[in-house]
């Protein structure tokens, strides 16, 4: 209970330091737009900045909370070295990636969807590079600390249980793009906090989006339990935001259909029959793995 409660404390250090750091961020990002670097970012809201500013706390308090915690290795935490890991890597990038593609197209034919008339094809090496660098970042504090460390507690799919819901809830906290925080000050990040809840208050829209957002987790955290490490899980987390953020720019949607569709690719029931599915290709793979392995001993 100590290493729930202390993970709490981390996670609540990392919406404070989350807020002090989303106004300098802006500031910065508002700056090199002005001067012709990057003029992109003159585009984004505070609100995507408060998103940033969070992950980068996330990662700037980990090691002093994983030293809090008494970790002195991945091996404290259940995970060993996978001796097929990049296999494990690509296949869960094909899993994951391909199904989500297939549900996209089938959106596009069926009028959910439409394909852009221009596609801006030169964003997708970037999609790619954050699509990985935010699959490594989650799983290693999600799949990787707070599911390793709530196994010293709780037995594994009881500790799997509460990450995925953790998961989802954390990713479920979305500041209010509604909301105008006003010109930027020291005290925007904490004005922003509160209406980062505002999802909380919309059944349908919490239905859809907090389901889809925890299947993801298990499906992730099902491979990182059976495999003892996280190249599987970065895989199926990279495939999905990859594809995601992708179809987003080949596509623009047409109609939502809460709670089956929602008003992005990966939110809704729909979504989650084909994480199901992903979680039974999983599944069969590793068995399958598991036994050609056996035999090869034998």
């Amino acid at each position: 209970m100590k290493d729930i409660a202390k993970i709490f404390v981390y996670l609540a250090a990392v919406i404070l330091l989350g807020a002090v750091l989303a106004p300098p961020l802006y500031w910065g990002a508002q700056w090199l737009a002005s001067h012709g670097i990057l003029p992109a970012l003159a585009a984004f809201k505070f609100q995507k900045f408060f998103d940033r500013a969070a992950l980068i706390a996330a990662l700037a308090l980990l090691w002093p909370a994983v030293r809090w915690l008494h970790v002195n290795g991945w091996r404290d935490l259940g995970l060993e070295p996978d001796p097929h890991a990049w296999r494990h890597l690509l296949a869960g990038f094909l899993i994951a990636g391909l199904g989500v593609a297939a549900m996209g197209f089938a959106y596009v034919h069926f009028g959910v969807y439409r394909l852009r008339s221009q596609i801006s094809w030169e964003g997708l090496p970037m999609i790619a590079l954050s699509a990985i660098t935010v699959a490594i970042l989650e799983e290693a504090l999600f799949r990787g600390a707070i599911l390793g460390l709530l196994r010293r507690s709780l037995c594994p799919y009881a500790a799997l249980f509460w990450v995925s819901a953790l998961f989802a809830i954390v990713h479920f906290l979305k500041p209010d793009e509604s909301f105008d925080p006003g010109p930027v000050g020291w005290s925007s990040g904490f004005a922003l906090i509160p209406h980062a809840f505002h999802q909380f208050a919309e059944p349908m829209t919490f239905l859809a989006g907090f389901t889809t957002l925890f299947a993801l987790g298990w499906l992730c955290g099902e491979a990182a339990l059976r495999t003892h490490a996280l190249w599987m899980s970065i895989g199926l987390h990279a495939g999905v935001v990859f594809v995601k953020m992708s179809f987003a720019v080949i596509s623009k949607r047409r109609t939502t259909h809460l709670p089956w569709i929602g008003n992005e690719l990966q939110i809704g029931l729909v979504p989650v029959g084909v994480l199901l599915l992903g979680w039974l290709v999983v599944l069969l793979w590793l068995k399958y793995e598991n036994r050609g392995r056996t035999a090869a001993e034998r």
